[in-house]
């Protein structure tokens, strides 16, 4: 049995990121119902049967690709088409503040 200190289970990943996230997806699938990957499980408890099965080299941890081009495109695309919160602050105080130079003007 594989045991689980902090610095055996970073070896396993990158960084404490990586490491939680890891976890806590194993954590799911094994709550969900998937069969632990180790002897030495806790029924009870699927965070430590998912840390478990990282100390003991079962799960890889690994960086999936970042987004596509094209999703990049899509979101590049969408934050031209609206303003930024302080160009529409920017023009709404000059709409208010128009129509009150008039009134003032009107008396």
């Amino acid at each position: 049995m594989t045991e689980l200190t902090i610095d055996n289970l970073l070896s396993k990943a990158k960084n404490k990121f990586l490491l939680v996230n890891a976890a806590a997806g194993r954590a799911k699938q094994v709550s969900e119902g998937s069969l632990p990957y180790v002897d030495n499980f806790d029924p009870t408890n699927p965070v430590i049967t998912a840390l478990r099965e990282i100390a003991a080299g079962k799960i890889n941890i690994r960086v999936m690709a970042g987004p596509t081009k094209k999703t990049q495109e899509l979101l590049m695309s969408e934050e031209e088409e609206r303003p930024s919160a302080l160009e529409r602050l920017a023009r709404e105080g000059k709409k208010a503040a128009a129509p009150k130079k008039k009134e003032k003007k009107k008396k």
